[in-house]
């Protein structure tokens, strides 16, 4: 039988909230490390919106392949928290050590791959159908961002030790430090401030990659740094590669990454889609998009806390404990996310005219919000069960129910509503939208299953 230890959510303290307070405690550095990630990429749109359409376009596209491309490493990359998780849960902490060392290996191969994977995907976009004045300042954007993508991957092998400890708010601490730097980065790149050329959109993208670099140094520092952390003895010595560990490593990954790129990928090709239809149509949708990027950082960074404190409970041996925990995450996910989705309904346009003083635009992006408040409850949901999904290291079956849900349900539907009926660029959001509900319900059914087992 299993153990069930007194005072866990299993005998019933879930309903007084003593979960719920772990969750959050864990969830809400995260979330808020995350928001002010994502204050940057608002930040980035508003200045660029300062300059013209063009630009504003440029950040769109280039903006979205970065973020489909960073997620994909990412992806691969979390396969060290519910690793470290279980490590915990069972007093493992012999193996945490090497766990991370390999990671270094991993993320180190994966970033040189995904700048070249980011460059190509740039020098594609002709064949995607974008106008022809939009490709060089994206190109241009991806040149000065892409760089940074090796720092990327490497920031998530201390985040993932941290996180796995149930220490979050560093993460919080050097995002919110970075912030200011963003703006005058911005300031300095884009608009060619101190004796800088003026670079316009691209400049954005070389101010996040700094940005992207420091955050590794100063996570990296503190982690090997800390005395909470000495024990561990984590500057020691650096291994050789391994590459019978990294490729279990890559295997539990590789799902996850391919699972994140499915659904970023249904709205970096929307997006690029999207370039179909101008510019404005453009930048209207990237202040949707960017929007909903911040109010998406909610349930993820849940979701994130979620596989940690499933994967701990599982590690343990205590399996109704990590069922009941996933449960009380879930529709915590989804019922802060339908909240989100009321607010973006009603308050829709006021959000858009934040971006931008060009009325045509703002009147573009506050209509594809009333489509993204549709889905916030099928995001929530979804993102819920992904991470707790995770937590138990189930991530091949989840991969296959997003490309399914993602690609041949969201986006086929999307891309054949806007090109073959009458609705155009409505067509695309649309698409999301069911892509987002197939994905919720098929995997908390996975979920469902899994955890009764």
């Amino acid at each position: 039988m299993t153990h069930i230890k007194k005072g866990s959510v299993a005998d019933g303290s879930w309903l007084n909230g003593l979960e719920l307070k772990q969750i959050m405690v864990l969830a809400l550095p995260l979330i808020l490390a995350q928001m002010v990630q994502m204050a940057m990429a608002v930040i980035d749109t508003v200045m660029a919106g300062r300059i013209d359409a063009l630009a504003l376009a440029a950040i769109a596209l280039g903006a979205g392949i970065w973020s489909f491309t960073m997620l994909c490493g990412v992806g691969l990359m979390l396969a060290l928290s519910p690793t470290i998780s279980q490590h915990i849960g069972a007093n493992n902490h012999r193996l945490i050590r090497e766990e991370l060392r390999q990671g270094i290996w991993l993320s180190l191969l994966l970033g040189f791959v995904l700048v070249g994977v980011m460059l190509s995907i740039g020098q594609s976009l002709p064949l995607l159908g974008v106008q022809e004045e939009i490709i060089p300042e994206v190109q241009r954007y991806l040149f000065w961002v892409s760089w940074s993508m090796p720092f990327t991957c490497l920031y998530m092998v201390p985040r993932a030790f941290n996180e796995s400890m149930g220490n979050t708010l560093p993460m919080l601490w050097i995002w919110l430090l970075l912030l200011p730097l963003n703006v005058l980065g911005n300031y300095i790149f884009m608009y060619g401030k101190f004796g800088f050329p003026a670079l316009g959109a691209p400049g954005a993208g070389l101010s996040t990659g700094i940005l992207q670099a420091l955050a590794f140094f100063m996570l990296a520092t503190y982690t090997l740094k800390a005395a909470r952390y000495q024990s561990y003895d984590l500057a020691r010595r650096m291994t050789l590669p391994d590459w019978a560990h990294i490729r279990s490593l890559f295997n539990l990954g590789f799902p996850i990454c391919i699972g994140l790129a499915m659904e970023a990928g249904m709205f970096m090709v929307s997006t690029l889609l999207m370039g179909r239809f101008g510019a404005e149509t453009v930048a209207g949708h990237q202040i949707a998009l960017n929007i909903v990027s911040i109010t998406f950082m909610i349930p993820l960074g849940i979701a994130q806390a979620l596989t940690v404190r499933v994967g701990r409970a599982i590690g343990a041996g205590e399996m109704v404990l990590a069922r009941q925990r996933g449960q009380l995450g879930i529709v915590l996910c989804g019922g802060l996310m339908a909240i989100s989705g009321l607010y973006l309904w009603f308050f829709g346009e006021s959000l858009a005219a934040l971006y931008t003083p060009d009325n045509t635009v703002v009147a573009i992006g506050a209509h594809f919000l009333m489509f993204a408040a549709l889905f916030q409850l099928g995001d929530g949901l979804q993102i819920g069960a992904s991470g707790v999904l995770r937590g138990y290291k189930d991530t091949r079956v989840p991969m296959f129910i997003n490309t399914v849900s993602y690609w041949l349900v969201g986006l086929a539907t999307g891309v054949y509503l806007s090109m073959y009926t009458s609705l155009g660029a409505d067509g695309l959001w649309i698409g999301i939208v069911i892509g987002l509900f197939t994905a919720a319900v098929v995997l908390n059914g996975r979920f469902y299953l899994l955890s009764r087992r």
